[in-house]
């Protein structure tokens, strides 16, 4: 169950309330707030690693099979709509997709809007029909075609949903792990109670209610203060067990750590990360990268510029030269002093010329004559045209 329909729940009559720090934590406990973050959290992590990639991504429009600079590109790349840049757009559109498991963009007005919810009516030869479009309070009053719209879908099934249910299987491992650390810190003793004090006087208490408030009241905030002093009436004598230390055992702290470690890479598996990208680590971050961009980055731009060519230019103009595509190379910090042999490589085969290769880079295209030119060293020369130079 998610966290706001768990709250849904529990609000008594539907009444609307300002939901804050106190609120929840009268509604939910901390075992489950715990389990909430864990789950949350790391699902999170990863929807927003994969959604800041993308956001990177440059958006490349052609127009005849050449690149052409237009309102698609500025659409895509600056400005999709009034209220967000494309970062932020981009980042939204995969957000949602990966949480959700699909997402709507309707066009508006030239702009480029993204669904807050709506509902969808499905049929086996007929278009799907999108209707009760929301965004930022205001609903649309019509539908809209499945040609009408951009509508991205990742899987069958809600992974989400799917990583919900399998994460909560491991929060009764880390319930007890937690448990057992706990254990292992805490302080443990004896009280020896002499039947004088079962006889004596309390005022107008008497011994049971004494005895219930030393137990429930003053041993706890004895175990849990810092610093703390345990007053005690005549006959009763605590002793702390012999061989009990406050500290917390290495391995219960390595089982609490191995579970959180499974959940991450379930996690990672579950939207193919590399587990290492998703935990941080920095070892062979270049090798990790790139098979992060290939297993998962790469299929979901995929997925997502076919939506765009197929509605936005459909099969004549993208037949014709004209389509988009997402280049994924861009989202790689790359030093041009790393790269600096295989830039003169490049542009020694002919593959790039000096405004492609400053464009990758991040620098601005010089836009001159000389630039724009493709250059072929004569060491790719065919063999035939050596053999003869050789000879003549």
């Amino acid at each position: 169950m998610g966290f706001w329909n768990y709250l849904k729940g529990k609000l008594l009559g539907g009444k609307s309330v300002e939901v804050s720090a106190d609120t929840i934590e009268k509604l939910i406990d901390q075992e489950k707030m715990s389990r909430l973050v864990m789950e949350e959290f790391t699902i999170h992590a990863a929807i927003n690693l994969i959604a800041n990639c993308i956001s990177k991504c440059e958006f490349r429009t052609f127009a005849g099979g050449k690149e052409k600079e237009g309102e698609e590109h500025y659409a895509w790349n600056y400005e999709p709509n009034a209220n967000q840049n494309s970062s932020q757009f981009l980042q939204e559109l995969v957000s949602k997709l990966l949480y959700n498991n699909e997402c709507l963009v309707v066009e508006s007005g030239g702009q480029l809007i993204i669904a807050e919810s709506f509902a969808k009516e499905e049929f086996a030869l007929k278009e799907t029909i999108f209707s009760g479009v929301l965004r930022k309070g205001f609903t649309y009053s019509r539908t809209f075609r499945m040609s009408e719209v951009l509508y991205f879908r990742l899987n069958n099934k809600n992974i989400r949903r799917l990583l919900t249910d399998l994460c909560s299987g491991y929060s009764a491992i880390l319930d007890e792990a937690v448990s057992k650390y706990e254990k292992a810190g805490g302080e443990k003793g004896t009280l020896k109670i002499d039947a004088v004090a079962m006889n004596a006087k309390y005022g107008n208490r008497t011994f049971e209610e004494v005895y219930e408030e030393l137990m429930n009241k003053r041993f706890e905030k004895f175990f849990n203060s810092k610093n703390a002093v345990l007053p005690l009436w005549n006959g009763f004598s605590y002793t702390k067990q012999a061989g009990e230390q406050s500290r917390k055992s290495t391995s219960e702290m390595k089982d609490i750590t191995d579970v959180l470690n499974e959940i991450v890479e379930t996690v990672a598996r579950a939207f193919n990360i590399p587990a290492s990208l998703l935990k941080g680590d920095v070892s062979d971050v270049e090798k990790i990268t790139r098979n992060f961009l290939t297993f998962c980055v790469d299929p979901l731009c995929e997925m997502i510029q076919t939506e765009i060519n197929r509605k936005r230019y459909g099969r004549r103009e993208v037949q014709n030269g004209n389509y988009l595509k997402i280049d994924t190379t861009t989202a790689m910090h790359t030093d041009v002093f790393d790269v600096a042999e295989k830039i003169d490589k490049l542009i020694a085969s002919g593959m790039y010329c000096i405004d492609e290769l400053r464009k990758k880079l991040g620098d601005a295209p010089l836009d001159t004559e000389e630039s724009r030119k493709h250059f072929i060293t004569k060491n790719y020369q065919e063999i035939g045209d050596a053999e003869g130079g050789d000879t003549g």
